[in-house]
């Protein structure tokens, strides 16, 4: 069986993983040419990394094991004693772990810290890189933008890209992002609903404070307003950073210069701790940008025939809750193991069925904490719900 993936990011280079055995052929279509990976970087939780050490470790794990069966805080090399498995050493990982969450005002008062269970922060380009090493020669093909599917009858039979390529297979998987064209040639226009919170991001170059804070969620929030900065070191001298604002505070078009960017968030920041403007001294706004953030209701199937959707392209939520890059891998190791023990309407079924409830509960999720993060004040600090999926935590 044939399976073309429309998206070469994280989400179809995950499922391609999963998919190498002899029982498929499959064909990642990315429409960049010759770069690997985007953006900036992103926080992992466990049921993630448990899909990142299988992936890792180069064994396909049971499909009854569990992100609770994989400790992601001790990572050393070990026999798994549910699998039997070596499981990787943290250092075979891309990322770093993440222990602890604090929140402070920009005074510097403490609100919340808090241990975190099983978090890594990991850069884009690192983990697609790393996804990337474990395909064989030649399963991604570049500079293939979606353009359309091809039909015989009512049944899809090949992806048409706007570079003139076309692609013929037995299924079609769209794990072509946010703005899917996937999903808009199957399912229509998408309605999206305006987030009302829009968020710079950065990386940072700064080895003393990389250091400093290495292991830690840091974040500064004001208590009357919405308008906040948070930071994790990414590797042994980075920082990635996020600005997130409430627009009718202050505002500035993305389309404006690079110096204007720098301008309004040093601006926006003003009131702030001195490794604020520190960390934004050390970025190059050249590769910042704004991101207007969104979302949209969950759809009523993730496939259409033989054509299936994963990761943002089937589900989209706010940013407060960290989950999409972990969304991402958990759909594509879900449909493969489905594809694997059921003929691919049923395994598509049981796809939507598993994944649908947990991805509106963080749906759901993230409109709640954004709400939290544009009136604070509507709640005392010690209710303040921290920006991560609230299940992984573990209490002091």
């Amino acid at each position: 069986m044939k399976i073309v993936i429309i998206g070469g990011g994280i989400a179809g280079l995950t499922l391609a993983s999963f998919l190498q055995d002899e029982r498929f052929q499959v064909v990642v279509n990315e429409r960049a040419i010759g770069a690997i990976g985007g953006g900036h970087a992103f926080l992992m939780h466990s049921d993630g990394l448990s899909v990142l050490q299988e992936i890792a470790a180069g064994k396909k794990l049971p499909a009854s094991l569990d992100a609770a069966s994989l400790d992601a805080s001790s990572m050393d090399l070990h026999v798994d004693a549910d699998s039997g498995l070596q499981m990787p050493a943290a250092a075979d990982l891309p990322g770093q772990l993440v222990g602890r969450f604090i929140l402070r005002r920009p005074d510097g008062q403490e609100v919340q810290h808090l241990p975190l269970d099983n978090w890594r922060c990991i850069k884009r380009t690192e983990l697609t890189q790393f996804l990337h090493s474990k395909l064989p020669k030649g399963t991604v093909r570049d500079n293939r933008r979606f353009e359309r599917f091809i039909y015989d009858g009512d049944r899809i039979v090949a992806a048409a890209f706007e570079n003139g390529d076309v692609e013929y297979g037995d299924l079609f998987i769209g794990a072509d992002g946010g703005f899917s064209r996937v999903r808009q040639a199957l399912w229509g226009p998408t309605t999206f609903i305006p987030g009302r919170v829009k968020e710079v991001v950065g990386v940072a170059s700064n080895s003393e404070l990389a250091e400093k804070y290495r292991g830690t969620f840091t974040k500064f929030q004001q208590a009357d307003r919405g308008l906040a900065f948070g930071m994790i070191p990414s590797s042994g001298d980075e920082l990635v950073w996020f600005m997130q604002y409430d627009p009718e505070i202050s505002d500035v078009e993305s389309k404006n210069s690079t110096s204007e960017l720098e301008a309004f968030c040093h601006a926006m920041m003003v009131d702030f701790p001195p490794m604020v403007k520190e960390i934004l001294n050390s970025n190059d706004f050249i590769t910042s940008y704004i991101w207007k953030t969104r979302d949209f209701e969950v759809l009523s199937a993730f496939s259409h025939n033989n054509v299936a959707l994963i990761g943002d392209a089937a589900h989209l939520a706010l940013p407060f809750t960290s989950a999409g890059t972990t969304n991402a891998m958990v759909d594509a190791r879900m449909l493969a193991t489905n594809l694997k023990q059921m003929d691919y309407p049923q395994a598509f079924q049981s796809y939507y069925e598993q994944r649908s409830t947990e991805v509106a509960a963080h749906l759901k999720l993230g409109r709640a904490l954004r709400d939290v993060f544009l009136t604070p004040s509507a709640l005392p600090d010690e209710q303040v719900q921290i920006p991560l999926i609230a299940d992984k935590l573990r209490s002091r």
